[in-house]
């Protein structure tokens, strides 16, 4: 079956810059267990962040991934925190198994590290020093699964929508949740929710002059696809076009892209995958 292509509108965004909780002995990330998983508190509840109760008012925390994973290789997620009208944001994030313990590793990617000054390896958070952004900023999350003994797993991530006073007052913490099946399982329950959007691979990677991600449709679908630098701002981006299903593809040009990791976006069919790319020159 021939390939759909879709065309891409350079789109540079200048000015857009990550968050941090405000008050600034948390600048330099949000301690340890903060993300609202069992057994865990929020910067809420912790006494953090004092003035709105936890998921109230107009803003979100998601976290954007695939819905399995395989042993041997690597899980990539977005974890984006919005509210209109903040001017800076925070993240934590961590993940349990069936059994309610921390499995796998995460990495240090840009704009994250590990909670408590790099001690607290199960908790991933937004990285020191980090700039400004109004409404919305995303981080981009590799995860490595366990070697063995692998079941579902499920990620909890906290979200910091501050207003950017550098104070702990007048601010709010969101929390999200998201299940990723191990794709050892087999059974009716993911047999019955089919993915209709599947991405395939992304190639070359590294890429120099140009990246094609590739992508299965089950149904027809409006698709687009974004492309985002390491502080989360959008470097290009497809114009939103409806495809058949099948395999498609989009390109995103990295000839005038600085060195370094970027994640990708795609959406379709109701339906969001994400992954993470290297430009080299």
């Amino acid at each position: 079956m021939p390939q759909k292509k879709l065309s891409v509108v350079p789109f540079l965004v200048v000015g857009i810059s990550v968050c941090l909780i405000a008050a600034s002995v948390l600048s330099s990330g949000a301690p340890a267990g903060r993300t609202g998983a069992p057994g865990d508190l929020t910067c809420a509840d912790g006494g953090c962040h004092v003035s709105n109760a936890v998921n109230t008012g107009d803003g979100s925390v998601v976290i954007e991934g695939p819905a399995t994973f395989a042993i041997g290789t690597p899980v990539d997620l977005i974890v984006r925190a919005s509210k209109p009208g903040a001017a800076r944001f925070g993240f934590q994030i961590t993940v349990r198994d069936m059994n309610g313990s921390m499995t796998g590793t995460f990495e240090v990617t840009d704009g994250t590290q590990f909670a408590d000054f790099g001690l607290s390896t199960a908790y991933l958070t937004h990285a020191s020093l980090a700039p400004r952004a109004p409404d919305t900023y995303q981080w981009t999350v590799r995860w490595n699964p366990p070697t063995e003994n692998a079941t579902d797993v499920t990620f909890y991530a906290s979200g910091n929508a501050a207003n950017g006073d550098d104070t702990n007052f007048n601010d709010f913490i969101y929390t999200t949740s998201s299940q990723v099946k191990y794709s050892g399982h087999t059974g009716v329950e993911r047999d019955a929710i089919p993915s209709r959007l599947t991405l395939n691979s992304a190639f070359p990677n590294p890429a120099n002059q140009l990246v094609n991600i590739e992508f299965s449709l089950s149904e027809a679908s409006s698709v687009s696809g974004f492309l985002y630098d390491g502080r989360g701002r959008v470097v290009a981006q497809t114009t939103s076009a409806v495809m058949t299903t099948g395999i498609g593809q989009i390109s995103f040009p990295t000839a005038t892209l600085p060195p370094g990791m970027y994640s990708y976006r795609i959406e379709a069919a109701g339906h969001s995958r994400a992954g993470l790319i290297v430009v080299v020159h």
